[in-house]
């Protein structure tokens, strides 16, 4: 396993890679953050101000801080999916994958080792992006005259680690669903194609006009429940325990699939 979490970690380290992966990562937290406090006003404490315009008094919570970057959390998780879906789908249309299990021949470790890789690549994209969201909204907020002291509380502080968390585990169960389309369908623009179409379009398809209880049992909006701590949707430990039980499922019928299948 440890010869395939550092070879994985070797070819995350290219140079395309990290400036796609940090650059797609970074750019959604810093766009939130910046329309989230340029578009804020300053209205009185019981109004809430107009769609897609912050209330200042919402903004000088202690969760203020994170406000915008919860709300983009679920792009942080479609950036993980395309990299692990391209990732594990890459070992197929390369041909690169017979060369690699001579190598790791137990194959279950050679998943293992992979995904743990790409898992601690993008726990460093989710730090950076919302520790430069976290900046840049420090240096934004006093010139629009917004007070950032609960910011730095011991309540601000938690919520900040806590978004972090929520942000981080959202990415790694987009992590499962990418790497299981991309070994089932083994082709990287099929895979992205497949897990893009249902995470977009599908499943709000089916809650909208099929089955408007799904938002509370299917994974998109439980994901969504997921990165903001709970919402009118789903508990968070509602959500957290359905995506378990998703994502252990996926790994079990996948790993059986991998170490069933030809090369």
């Amino acid at each position: 396993m440890w010869g395939s979490f550092t070879s994985e970690l070797t070819k995350l380290a290219r140079r395309n890679i990290i400036l796609w992966g940090f650059g797609a990562g970074m750019f959604f937290p810093l766009l939130a953050t910046i329309f989230t406090i340029e578009h804020a006003v300053n209205v009185p404490r019981p109004f809430v101000g107009n769609r897609g315009h912050v209330p200042f008094w919402i903004l000088e919570q202690p969760n203020g801080l994170v406000h915008g970057v919860t709300d983009v959390s679920v792009l942080l998780g479609i950036v993980s999916l395309v990299i692990f879906a391209t990732t594990f789908s890459l070992e197929y249309s390369q041909g690169t994958l017979r060369n690699l299990l001579v190598r790791e021949p137990r194959r279950t470790h050679f998943l293992a080792g992979k995904f743990l890789a790409i898992s601690a690549f993008m726990l460093a994209v989710v730090i950076v992006a919302i520790a430069l969201s976290v900046a840049l909204a420090f240096i934004l907020a006093p010139g629009k005259g917004i007070s950032t002291s609960a910011w730095t509380s011991s309540s601000g502080l938690n919520d900040l680690f806590q978004s972090v968390w929520h942000a981080y585990l959202a990415t790694l169960f987009y992590g499962v669903f990418g790497a299981a389309l991309g070994i089932l369908l083994r082709s990287p623009a099929a895979s992205i194609g497949v897990s893009l179409a249902y995470f977009i379009a599908i499943e709000a398809i089916i809650v909208g006009a099929i089955w408007s209880g799904g938002s509370n049992w299917l994974p998109d909006h439980l994901l969504n429940a997921l990165v903001h701590g709970g919402n009118g949707d789903s508990t968070y430990y509602h959500a957290l325990l359905m995506l378990s039980i998703y994502c252990l499922a996926i790994a079990a019928a996948i790993i059986t699939l991998f170490r069933r299948r030809d090369a």
